[in-house]
């Protein structure tokens, strides 16, 4: 097993002096990257061979997983696998490649460029670009060479499946002993799992099938890999990744969801929290309900949808960032439009058809030069305003500069409906650059790169962390026009990616301690943060998940939703702190028993935590914060003899002067919070985060030098909250719970006062609350506790929908079948 090799030490020391493949695909990669960058793929893929299984054992049944980033380059880094598995003899590569026919013709463009082309005496291709896999050649002949290494590029397809594994099953025994396959699985997450749904199903057990020969290594690659994570492990012959985890670096100049949308968790408590990239637009519930398609079939014939208002600025936005694209470069390069509101064929059609209609009305207008000019003109000052292009180092182009060019840009530009029933598919000719609006739906979200894309609007309800991950296609590398990038979207979806923004960030620090510690994925299970308004994937893919659950385990939980105009509702939460001091000092506890320079309480009991948490209010709103779990999860903790006892801390800043009464001896000095602007008609306040990074110690002496000391770190580290946590550890004999009161002035203006003119949508607004306000954040340590998580209840899946979209994959399947049919009768 691939776990008794890495016990042991890798069997793979790197290239060798007389491989063939990977020194030629790795000076194509030098022609085109930076040095360092392409070090980076052999060192990723060097570790992802080594912990797989060498080519020459008896038996080969190794199981691992490849985390990137959506749009990061995964398909490099896989080439480079393929490269290296082939150079140390691996004789047949599978490589599969979601469920769609552009993606697997995209994917096997790219390595005929890549692999097949330059090394056509060793490679040999099973599959075309024209053609998925049918191969005439008896198995015996092909794969009986040891001197042929033969690559089939093949998408998740029944059909295709079925007559690959007839085929490889048509070798002799001895041929089938002597021939190591190599299967990677791009999109991994995707059709792959045993979801119990009859085609899912199906391709799961044709993999397994796959697998089944004597030395076969299979190797998953996603961005998203929630749900291989929650296959099933004590079934041997299914695909959880028991061997390895590896977590490929996040690329320089990459544009993911922490970098677009910002973090929950802020670095300091006087810097505030990092907002991300002022690059998202939001969208009217109008008008998200406007664009999305009918359930019923007859009534979306019916259907007759226009382009509304925030469409409209998207598209005008894509001419005109196009236009700039082009003026900055001196040349024309692809760029594409992005526009997502269904999964469903028949509405991308429908869709498409007013699109043209309004690109057409655009282009007669700039072509009489009448009032849409000016239209033009608010928007690009408008929004360059907001994202200078001279914090990226390009150039700015005033609209002077643009408006002779952009009636040429709507007039090259093309509308492009790509799902599974499209004739005139997506295409990027290398020799001519395209300019397109993409319409489409599952094609769009899995896979399959849009080449330049700037603008995306984006509507697609799913709560799923996968489904939502995966249909960010403008996440990916923008370099000369990190500035022009846009998104139009719901302020709810915004709120969600936010989320996955901290989910993906943990899971590649539970990733991380596979090689920390020397575990295995079969040892130590990835633990994912769930969301009470979210599941993790799919309900048909948690099926062989351990029954939901939710643990604060290590968590910091902190109240950021408010109702700013509700003064008795403020006012409850001011009286509940101060009552909850009171009862403390009353006890015999003074404002001045932590070691460090914060007021507060040391060693305070359970019953006094609970018993405040009960009184305080919550906003109804604020998801990820419930009372109930909450008073669940530590009522368990303190029955195993944890969170007995909590530090609580006044996170008042260190200068000024106190404003607040909450019954200490002197008054509180306060915060000030500007919050997100969000429009929003229930006067609710979104902080989006009020804890910092360094508040899991704020009770404690000696501050972040003397942690930086104790683990060794440098005056220059980054401290993330799991090393913090470790610190506590190392010198608490005890589990402590910390609670954080943050004590928020409720007019807290923004440092820049010109700001006060007008919120800037997407960024912080003034806050002006009725009452001051009092944020609450749990800190939770790591439990001891295994039975400590509290049931956690995932949302619905939309079962209509569901059904609706297995339609669709169940006729796409039936239109490649009677392809697949055609093509045999042609060979032969």
């Amino acid at each position: 097993m691939a776990e008794i090799e890495r016990k042991r030490g890798f069997w793979y020391s790197g290239p060798r002096r007389d491989d063939v493949v990977w020194p030629t695909l790795k000076a194509r990669l030098l022609e085109e990257l930076p040095e360092e960058a392409v070090s980076g793929v052999d060192a990723a893929s060097s570790k992802v061979i080594g912990l797989g299984s060498p080519p020459g054992k008896e038996v080969i049944r190794s199981r691992g997983l490849v985390l990137g980033y959506v749009q990061s380059g995964k398909t490099t880094n896989f080439m480079a696998v393929v490269a290296k598995a082939v150079d140390v003899g691996y004789r047949l590569v599978i490589v599969l490649t979601g469920t769609t026919e552009n993606l697997r013709t995209q994917t096997q463009d790219r390595i005929n460029e890549y692999l097949i082309n330059p090394c056509t005496s060793i490679l040999h291709p099973l599959t075309s670009v024209d053609e998925d896999f049918s191969v005439a050649t008896t198995a015996d002949a092909i794969l009986s060479s040891q001197s042929l290494r033969s690559i089939a590029v093949v998408k998740k397809n029944p059909a295709r499946l079925r007559r690959l594994n007839k085929w490889i099953k048509s070798a002799s025994a001895t041929t089938l002993q002597n021939c190591p396959i190599l299967i990677i699985d791009d999109e991994a997450d995707q059709a792959s799992i045993d979801v119990g749904a009859q085609r899912q199903s199906t391709i799961n057990g044709l993999i397994r099938d796959l697998l089944a020969n004597p030395k076969a290594a299979y190797i998953a690659y996603t961005a998203t890999p929630f749900a291989n994570l929650l296959i099933d492990p004590s079934v041997e012959q299914d695909l959880y990744p028991r061997d390895f985890i590896v977590d490929l670096p996040r690329p320089a100049n990459y544009f993911g969801a922490e970098r677009i949308f910002g973090q929950m968790v802020s670095g300091d408590l006087d810097a505030g929290v990092d907002d991300g990239l002022d690059v998202v637009r939001l969208m009217s519930d109008m008008e998200v309900d406007a664009v999305r398609p009918p359930r019923s079939k007859s009534s979306l014939e019916e259907w007759a949808p226009d382009v509304p208002e925030a469409m409209d600025s998207a598209i005008r936005w894509f001419l005109l960032a196009t236009t700039a694209r082009r003026l900055r470069s001196g040349q024309a390069a692809h760029s594409s439009m992005l526009i997502h509101t269904s999964m469903l064929a028949a509405a991308h059609e429908k869709t498409a058809e007013a699109v043209v209609d309004h690109l057409d009305a655009l282009s007669s207008e700039l072509a009489t030069q009448d009032s849409t000019a000016e239209e033009f003109r608010d928007l690009w000052n408008s929004e360059s305003e907001r994202v200078g292009a001279e914090s990226f180092g390009n150039r700015s182009i005033s609209f002077e500069e643009l408006l002779p060019h952009l009636l040429t840009t709507a007039r090259e530009t093309k509308v492009v409906v790509d799902n599974y029933q499209s004739t005139d598919r997506l295409k990027y000719d290398k020799k001519h650059a395209q300019t397109v609006i993409v319409i489409g739906g599952n094609t769009l979200s899995r896979g399959l790169t849009l080449e330049g894309l700037i603008s995306s609007y984006f509507v697609r309800a799913s709560s799923a962390y996968d489904t939502l991950l995966q249909m960010g296609r403008w996440f990916g590398y923008r370099v000369g026009y990190e500035d022009l990038i846009r998104i139009w979207m719901s302020a709810e979806l915004k709120s969600w990616f936010l989320m996955l923004s901290i989910v993906e960030a943990e899971i590649r620090d539970e990733i991380a301690i596979y090689e920390v510690e020397g575990k295995t994925p079969a040892e130590l299970p990835v633990k994912i943060r769930t969301h009470p308004q979210m599941s993790v994937t799919s309900a048909a893919k948690m099926r062989s998940a351990v029954t939901a659950q939710v643990s604060y385990s290590g968590r910091r939980v902190q109240t950021i939703m408010f109702k700013e105009n509700d003064s008795a509702w403020l006012s409850n939460n001011i009286k509940v702190t101060r009552e909850l001091f009171t009862r403390l000092l009353e006890e015999g506890h003074v404002e001045s028993e932590l070691p460090g320079r914060r007021r507060g309480f040391s060693n305070v009991s359970a019953t006094q935590v609970l018993d405040y948490l009960e009184s305080y209010e919550i906003h109804d709103a604020t998801k990820s914060i419930d009372k109930d779990a909450i008073r669940r999860y530590i009522q368990n903790e303190c029955a195993a003899g944890d969170l007995l006892r909590w530090n609580i801390v006044i996170m008042e800043p260190l200068n000024g002067s106190g404003e607040l009464d909450l019954g200490l001896a002197e008054k509180v000095r306060m915060l000030r919070r500007k919050k997100m602007y969000i429009p929003s008609n229930d006067g609710t306040a979104n902080l989006k985060a009020i804890a910092s990074t360094s508040d899991r110690v704020a009770d404690l002496e000696g501050g972040l030098e003397l942690v930086r000391q104790s683990l060794w770190l440098k005056s220059t580290d980054q401290i993330s909250d799991r090393q913090l946590l470790q610190y506590r550890q190392l010198r608490e004999t005890s589990r402590l719970g910390i609670l954080c009161v943050y004590p928020i002035c409720k007019e807290s203006e923004p440092r820049d006062a010109a700001a006060l003119v007008e919120p800037v949508e997407n960024g912080r607004a003034p806050l002006s609350a009725a009452e001051h306000v009092i944020g609450l954040c749990f800190m939770f340590p790591e439990s001891r506790n295994p039975r400590s998580a509290v049931d956690y209840v995932a949302a619905a899946v939309d079962a209509d929908y569901l059904e609706t979209l297995e339609d669709e994959l169940r006729a796409a399947d039936e239109l490649d079948e009677a392809k697949a049919i055609e093509e045999e009768k042609v060979r032969a």
